[in-house]
């Protein structure tokens, strides 16, 4: 046990998923969702904690970074005392009521108000917590991790299209935007709101690079327990993957369970922009980057 002093009491120490966004981290939290790992009371449709998006988002935009921007909270968490505020804050506030926010109202009332009582095995995905993992890393020192990662071009093609498909329904909305009569200017009403770098592959990708260089400096400074989770392995073999990777997330869950979690598991996403021309170009002019080479990822083709 640790000796900091903001440290959280907790029952088991939680299951943090990491990687980077379109990495397969839904799938993965929603199989172990569905095997008993709690994630919080209120989901987005990709399964991140509202609670644990909320506040990673806050404090990105409140130094002037976001999630296509992740840099200055690394540069920001280095700095002893502005991790040691950060970190303070997050413990107040899961001090307060607001933890509800996060276990729901029986959960709160169940667990006495406090983690310590949280029975059992709990944690959260969300991929911002690459960058903020160090304040986390204060309140819950015994943290384990789970690392998914993706290949890169697929990850930065799925961002494309997120992008696209948003810059396509703003453009389809302008007319009836444009009549529209309140004290908003028409760029607040009609105009994109999105990540510009993500509307082209090379935006994504080194994105991509950005969120697995930092999450491989961090898991290289921590001695936390930890399991790195390939999504194209994963998306191959689920029976085989999903019995660790529950057992490592403290999951007593039985066998037909975890059967059935990993039969619905389509592996159809796996090396997609092999069908893909432009990918495939793009590939070859990346697939020696150093991540790519990290992780295998230049042998595919």
């Amino acid at each position: 046990m640790t000796s900091d002093p903001v440290a959280i009491p907790v029952s088991r120490p939680p299951v943090v998923l990491l990687g980077m966004h379109r990495s397969g981290t839904s799938l993965i939290a929603r199989v172990l969702d569905a095997l008993g790992l709690f994630q919080g009371h209120e989901l987005q449709e990709d399964h991140e904690s509202t609670y644990f998006l909320k506040v990673n988002d806050r404090l990105m935009t409140r130094i002037g970074a976001a999630w296509d921007n992740p840099g200055p909270t690394r540069g920001f968490l280095e700095n002893a005392a502005a991790l040691d505020l950060t970190a303070r804050c997050l413990l107040a506030d899961l001090r307060s009521k607001r933890l509800k926010d996060f276990l729901g109202a029986k959960r709160y009332a169940a667990a006495d108000r406090a983690l310590a009582n949280l029975a059992g095995p709990w944690g959260w995905k969300d991929p911002r917590t690459v960058f903020t993992l160090p304040a986390w890393l204060k309140l819950f020192p015994g943290a384990k991790l789970v690392y998914i990662v993706r290949n890169g071009i697929d990850v930065a093609a799925s961002l494309r299209v997120r992008e696209l498909r948003e810059l396509a329904r703003r453009d389809a909305e302008f007319p009836k935007k444009l009549k529209q009569l309140n004290k908003h200017s028409v760029l607040e009403r009609a105009g994109f709101k999105g990540s510009a770098r993500c509307l082209t592959v090379a935006g994504g990708f080194g994105l991509w690079e950005e969120y697995v260089a930092e999450a491989e400096r961090l898991l290289a400074a921590v001695p936390n327990e930890r399991l790195v989770v390939s999504y194209e392995a994963f998306l191959a073999d689920p029976a085989a993957h999903l019995p660790p990777l529950a057992a490592f997330c403290g999951l007593d869950a039985p066998p037909d369970a975890v059967a059935k979690a990993a039969a619905g598991v389509n592996a159809g996403r796996s090396k997609a922009f092999l069908k893909d021309p432009e990918l495939a170009a793009f590939y070859q002019k990346v697939r020696g980057h150093v991540w790519m080479k990290q992780y295998g990822y230049d042998k595919l083709a």
